[in-house]
């Protein structure tokens, strides 16, 4: 081992050292290129941090998540054993990247959503359907059902989740549902086969083909339109309206509200289901650059309470999801396990360890004690008698009118240029 190799390990050690000693979670192994192990913590470890080169070491040396991340995709280093475990100590590690951050909150501003959500959505859900190796079998739902039991399989708690948002949204046959975010087409299929029409909505091509295919061979009166949300201009109201894991993508909940007070009948129901968390904005940098970019970000439930407050929706039903959303994501976790070789085989090795990265992590933040992240199943009404108002502070107006004559001086300067596809169809 060279001299600096050796203050590499020492570096190393010390981080590692800190880390054990300051999160107090299960001990771990560290094996750097020289083989020769180092444990921290009291007890059997639990998982194993297997350095296979220095950029391995240097990485763990950061205690920066994302640099552990780049490294773990890159095959630099591997952790073995229990993921779960080694992502509890996720919220100990630093993520400062301001760079990714301010970018995502400014590329939107200057060129409108409209025109850089297909890009961003198509980085997550057109990695040719491999999420469905790992997604249950029936429905292919991408967000967590409702469990009865810790141990209990993938595909009752989508259909027990499935039933009951269908029985939250009040459908009955002949009438017309907007799915928006249909993923591979769970809700939809659920709402069909019961005799309801369904419009789904994806910024996804490869989900519209696979869900499109699905219609067909099951003979379902439904569409799904390859659309943006905020470019969305129904010709008539729907009965109800589902958003399954979709207002995270959609973080302006003003305008949220907005759009669906005027595409929902009177006395017709929103549901939603979503990740939650007690920061306004704490999307980790791994998930802005690699998985869901842009402006997603889990709920901040003050703000969005707040334009709830200020439609003229009521609000019907609140559930806590929290230990469903980490049974979902646990279970998601051991299947994409169990299915490395095929999926390797089909997509390579980097998108299984990227994928792998965000289910364990979603699964460990979802299991925290200190429960900063959470989830949530929300039903709203448009009552049928609501004069449709909506009711914001002075101040929230003026920003509003503000914002609304800056995006019309954009759009008119970029209208100028040539655009690319901009999600409708």
């Amino acid at each position: 081992m060279t001299y600096s190799q050796r203050i590499a390990l020492e570096r190393t050690i010390a981080a590692l050292d800190r880390l054990a000693r300051q999160a107090g979670g299960s001990a771990f192994r560290l094996v750097p290129p020289d083989g020769v192990a180092i444990d921290f913590g009291k007890g059997e470890p639990a998982f194993t941090l297997r350095a296979h080169r220095p950029s391995g070491l240097d990485a763990l040396a950061s205690l920066d998540a994302l640099t552990i991340a780049h490294a773990y995709m890159d095959g630099d280093l591997d952790i073995e054993g229990d993921l779960l475990a080694a992502f509890s100590y996720q919220e100990r590690l630093g993520d400062f990247h301001p760079a990714i951050y301010l970018w995502r909150r400014v590329k939107p501003i200057l060129l409108g959503r409209p025109r850089v959500n297909p890009a961003w959505i198509a980085l997550h859900y057109d990695a040719q359907n491999a999420q469905l190796h790992a997604a249950e079998s029936i429905w292919h739902t991408y967000t967590p059902g409702v469990y009865c039991s810790d141990d209990e399989a993938l595909e009752s708690g989508a259909d027990r989740k499935l039933a009951l948002a269908f029985e939250a949204l009040r459908l009955e046959p002949g009438q017309r549902l907007l799915e928006v975010g249909c993923g591979w087409g769970g809700m939809l299929r659920y709402s069909a086969q019961r005799g309801v029409q369904v419009t789904g909505l994806t910024l996804s091509r490869l989900q519209k083909e696979y869900v499109e295919q699905r219609i067909m061979e099951e003979q379902l009166l439904a569409e799904v339109r390859y659309q943006d949300f905020f470019t969305f201009q129904p010709t008539e109201r729907f009965d109800a309206i589902s958003m399954m894991g979709v207002i995270e993508d959609l973080s302006d909940y003003r305008t949220v509200m907005r759009l669906l007070s005027r595409w929902l009948k009177p006395g017709g129901r929103t549901y939603l289901d979503f990740a939650a968390e007690r920061k306004r904005f704490d999307t980790h940098s791994f998930v802005t650059k690699h998985i869901w970019p842009g402006t997603f970000r889990m709920v901040f439930m003050p703000e969005f309470m707040e334009a709830v407050r200020e439609s003229p929706f009521e609000l019907m039903r609140v559930d806590n999801d929290r230990r469903n959303y980490h049974l979902w994501a646990r279970g998601m976790y051991e299947r994409w396990m169990r299915n490395r070789a095929r999926i390797t085989a089909e997509h390579g090795e980097r998108l299984w360890r990227t994928f792998l990265l965000l289910f364990a992590t979603v699964a460990a933040t979802m299991d925290r004690r200190s429960h900063t992240a959470t989830a949530y199943r929300v039903v709203l009404e448009l009552p049928s008698d609501s004069d449709g108002e909506f009711r914001a502070t002075k101040r929230v107006a003026a920003v509003d009118r503000a914002r609304s004559i800056l995006r019309a001086v954009r759009d008119r300067l970029l209208s100028l240029w040539p655009t690319t596809d901009r999600g409708s169809s």
